[in-house]
């Protein structure tokens, strides 16, 4: 029988340092089919070995050089462990003091930074990039010394590991399989789904997504199929309905605000929609998250 738990970044961290966390697991010692969620995004960077990833239905097999991303609110676990080395940067992309500069002119940026949180189990269990030996051993190596660094009492730790970070997303962005894997079209699809997410409140013409990054119509709800595991309205259904979960977890706003926020229609639309995926009405669900 799987377990389940939700983790939370703040349990890891001591008071006054930046949302960001290194946490090493000893090949082979993984929990077996533990699956559990996170409140924050985590890359896994699988340095010895093989296994399984387990996410919804899929279970896809992994070894060393895979790198996987886990956005918050999806459900993740492993199987067949008893190689598997693994090393985890954990980290809050929203709250991270991060100079974007001229980053985003380099593959995979803006999904490392960018919470997908309506992707598809199915598309969570792949991985995202695959690394050389060589670019496994550099990252693996820049990973345990941000850990030494938060760990440490340094004075100007928060700044050095902030650095460390931004030489380890540079480090990947910059791997050979990344533009190869993911060039400019899933770069343009990660701007659309940006734009989703900032402009969630208003309505939005899904059939004007596709000009907005300059693809057909065809060629861009295919892409992004691809990437995500599901059609851009799904997507963004899902990605409205995880605000809205959001917001009744984290604030006291009445739910028709709530509503407006997130792009529906009213807040009776919402009710509706929560008792008929979640069993429950929204004044329950924001009762039960303050627990």
């Amino acid at each position: 029988m799987a377990s389940f738990v939700t983790n939370h970044l703040e349990q890891y961290l001591p008071e006054y340092t930046l949302p960001l966390y290194v946490k090493e697991m000893i090949t082979g010692r993984h929990p077996v089919r533990q699956m559990h969620g996170h409140t924050f995004m985590e890359i896994v960077l699988i340095h010895s070995g093989q296994g399984l990833h387990l996410a919804g239905k899929s279970a896809v097999e992994i070894r060393a050089g895979d790198l996987l991303l886990i956005h918050p609110g999806l459900s993740h676990g492993y199987d067949n462990v008893g190689s598997l080395g693994l090393i985890n940067l954990i980290y809050d992309p929203d709250k991270l003091p991060l100079p974007v500069l001229d980053g985003s002119q380099m593959p995979l940026f803006h999904q490392f930074l960018t919470v997908h949180r309506a992707l598809s189990p199915e598309a969570v269990a792949r991985p995202l990039l695959r690394l050389s030996p060589l670019e496994v051993k550099n990252v693996t190596a820049r990973m345990r010394k941000l850990r030494r660094e938060l760990d440490s009492n340094h004075p100007g730790r928060n700044f050095s590991a902030l650095a460390l970070f931004m030489e380890i997303l540079t480090a990947l962005c910059r791997s050979k399989n990344a533009a190869t894997l993911h060039g400019p079209a899933q770069f343009l699809i990660d701007e659309a789904i940006r734009y989703m997410h900032d402009h969630l409140s208003e309505p939005i013409d899904l059939d004007v997504l596709p000009q907005l990054v300059n693809m057909s119509r065809r060629s861009f709800f295919r892409r992004f199929r691809q990437a995500t595991g599901t059609p851009p309205g799904e997507y963004l259904k899902e990605l409205r309905f995880s605000r809205a979960m959001d917001l009744l977890r984290r604030t006291d706003l009445p739910l028709t605000d709530i509503s407006i926020r997130c792009g529906f229609c009213d807040g009776n639309y919402l009710c509706r929609l929560f008792r008929r995926r979640m069993g429950i009405t929204p004044r329950q669900f924001r009762t039960l998250g303050s627990r």
